[in-house]
């Protein structure tokens, strides 16, 4: 009788080894795929992000983190220009306190400036423009 408990027990051993392995391999397989994933950005690995923000201390911070984690996911870096009037907003500070959480400094414009609304307006950008004073109405 102790003969066949010994041949269980090497048994769910193996089992269990097998297991293991198969665990060990899956990890692997995500974790290599996940390397390949960020080592391999958009072409264009750099975005320049322009935000235009409008009093919505509410919304501001899964505005802000949804970027952020977006980009993150793309493998893209990026800098994001603030475009308030007032920059002792409530809305600014959440902003600016979210971006020093990432290690980044945002920068700071009182308007929209005349070159960049011109390229708005045929087509081209060489940054992307998030506008969230049209979500007011």
């Amino acid at each position: 009788m102790s003969m066949t408990f010994r041949g269980g027990a090497v048994a769910m051993v193996a089992h269990l080894t097998m297991i293991l392995l198969i665990y060990f391999l899956a990890a692997v397989a995500v974790h290599a795929m996940h390397q390949r994933h960020l080592s391999r950005p958009e072409p264009e690995g750099y975005e320049q992000i322009l935000l235009i923000p409008s009093n919505q201390e509410q919304q501001i911070e899964g505005v802000v983190r949804a970027l952020c984690r977006e980009l993150f996911y793309r493998g893209k870096s990026f800098t994001l220009t603030v475009v308030a009037d007032r920059m002792e907003s409530e809305t600014v500070r959440i902003i600016e306190k979210l971006m020093h959480r990432q290690g980044m400094e945002p920068s700071y414009l009182s308007s929209v400036p005349p070159d960049m609304e011109r390229s708005t307006q045929d087509g081209y950008r060489a940054f992307r423009l998030i506008d969230l004073r049209e979500a007011e109405h």
